[in-house]
């Protein structure tokens, strides 16, 4: 729309291209993380919360394992939306060393990889089993094999969903995260061989400055 105008500044939007040309790619991989781990954090603090409540943690399951996925994603939503406004509108458009970034998304999608298998493998889920009608056709809910049915615990089932749709956030924003941390080594290697450059281009500067005046006392 004619009427909107864009937050960043003509002078932050030109220092973003002359730095990096992929910033927009970047910038918005790390809006679409933020949002999914906001989702992710909410579905697993709801998910915990119910397991507190109707739960006990035994045998190694249990509301840890919603609990243990919330550290990436909380990290992951912080840390980008961090990132985003430092970069724009502190350091209006100048970046980061990139070594940042190597290690913040390597962070999260470190922590992501055992948050993801404990929180599989100890999901609630598991545990859901069909009804087991009597010989009238109902479902008796004190019945041991019951005791799991959709008809007897249907909490259960609402904890299996949050967990399932957390995980699945929880796996976008770790892919996402090691896009952007393979986009910060490329950079960091730019960086370094960038840096070498300029260290050799000072370099003849001062040799070809330093022969000149040299050269001079010879024509005069």
């Amino acid at each position: 729309m004619a009427g909107m105008r864009s937050p960043l500044t003509v002078e932050t939007r030109r220092r973003l291209y002359e730095e990096d040309s992929k910033w927009p790619v970047k910038a918005i991989l790390r809006i679409v993380a933020a949002c999914f781990a906001l989702i992710a954090t909410i579905l697993f603090a709801v998910a915990t919360s119910l397991e507190n409540t109707n739960f006990s943690n035994t045998a190694g399951n249990g509301d840890w394992t919603d609990g243990l996925a919330l550290a990436p994603v909380v990290l992951s939503f912080s840390y980008n939306i961090a990132t985003l406004a430092l970069h724009f509108f502190v350091r209006r458009g100048h970046h980061f060393h990139p070594a940042w970034h190597i290690a913040g998304d390597f962070l999260v999608w470190g922590l992501s990889i055992p948050a993801i298998i404990f929180a599989v493998g100890g999901g609630i889920f598991w545990y859901w089993a069909p009804a087991v009608p009597s010989q009238n056709g109902s479902v008796d809910c004190a019945f041991f094999f019951n005791a799991w049915a959709p008809e007897c615990n249907a909490v259960a089932y609402t904890i299996g969903h949050l967990e399932i749709a957390g995980i699945v956030m929880l796996f976008l924003v770790f892919i996402i995260h090691i896009a952007l941390f393979a986009f910060a080594c490329v950079d960091t290697h730019k960086w370094r061989r960038d840096g070498k450059l300029r260290g050799l281009e000072k370099k003849e500067f001062e040799l070809q400055y330093n022969k000149d005046p040299e050269q001079q006392s010879y024509t005069t």
